[in-house]
């Protein structure tokens, strides 16, 4: 019929924008994680995410501002863990800083098992951390409250002192940490805030602390 239109039918396999696949917040959010994992933050866009979930980059940006956004909410569940990890008391107040040191590592240890992708991004086990300041700020947070008990320790004639504190910290949040992840990982967990039971992640505290730090044992 003259003037008619007629309705032309997509080629098969074509994904038009009314039957694109919707992904919620948590979907970009989980595809992220797994993609920073994989490859690591700086390697991995926008572009790549909205790759990995099947829609196009304008529809990623639906639900979230970009990549700096991401990954801040990627990590956030870390930082919301590690403010819960025990508090170190003031000097002198009566327990034992290697006690205390025992107890923060093993917490630590504990919350990368429970989520180690999150842990491995923000921590930067097999990478670079995760460069957002908010990150940052909380990984030395945690290295300060180590610090602290490890100049008590050596005050108090409880670990060697001829170790500088500083580095001490960082190198057993970086064995601790990557040990829990990397166990976590390897193997089928458990419930959420289970050391999975092949890791070691409380054994090698007490090897870190028995080996390293108390002299004389």
């Amino acid at each position: 019929m003259p003037g008619a239109v007629t309705a032309v039918s997509p080629p098969p396999g074509t994904v038009t924008p009314s039957c694109r696949p919707r992904r919620g917040r948590e979907e970009v959010l989980a595809a992220a994680t797994a993609l920073f994992h994989e490859r690591g933050h700086d390697a991995t866009s926008m572009s790549d995410i909205a790759d990995r979930l099947g829609v196009t980059k304008a529809a990623l940006y639906r639900h979230v501002r970009g990549r700096a956004e991401v990954l801040r909410e990627v990590t956030g569940p870390v930082r919301a863990r590690l403010r819960s990890l025990p508090a170190v008391s003031a000097a002198g107040g009566g327990r034992s800083p290697v006690t205390e040191l025992a107890e923060l590592l093993d917490a630590l240890a504990r919350a990368a098992a429970a989520d180690p992708v999150r842990h491995a991004v923000f921590w930067g086990v097999g990478g670079p951390p995760s460069p957002d300041a908010a990150d940052a700020e909380c990984r030395a947070s945690v290295a300060g409250r180590l610090v602290r008990l490890l100049t008590r320790a050596a005050d108090r004639g409880e670990t060697r002192c001829d170790l500088d504190p500083s580095i001490t910290a960082r190198l057993l949040m970086g064995a601790v940490v990557g040990t829990a992840v990397g166990t976590a990982v390897g193997t089928a967990t458990g419930a959420e805030g289970e050391v999975p039971a092949a890791g070691g992640s409380p054994s090698v505290v007490d090897i870190l602390l028995d080996g390293l730090l108390r002299p004389g044992r």
